[in-house]
């Protein structure tokens, strides 16, 4: 494990840790801890390859650039019809 999971590890650690004793207080992280901890656990750059496909929403349109591409389709649906625009 790199340092940086390491460190969030330890800072989300000791806050539940501090919250489990009851009335203490949660201890204070300093403007550069919490910098480095924000840093740290926002979705990294590669980390979620499916965030960076292009995908698209028009299944004609999708047709048509599978075919051109000789690219198989993949189609996601939700229970209600439609994952975009849920009711």
């Amino acid at each position: 494990m790199s340092a940086k999971p390491l460190l969030a590890t330890f800072l989300i650690l000791a806050a539940g840790a501090a919250f489990g004793r009851g009335g203490d207080a949660p201890p204070r992280l300093s403007p550069d801890d919490l910098e480095h901890l924000l840093a740290t656990i926002k979705p990294q750059k590669g980390e979620s390859p499916w965030r960076e496909i292009p995908w698209l929403t028009n299944v004609t349109e999708a047709r048509r650039k599978a075919i051109a591409e000789d690219k198989p389709i993949v189609i996601f649906s939700a229970a209600d019809g439609s994952p975009l625009s849920r009711t």
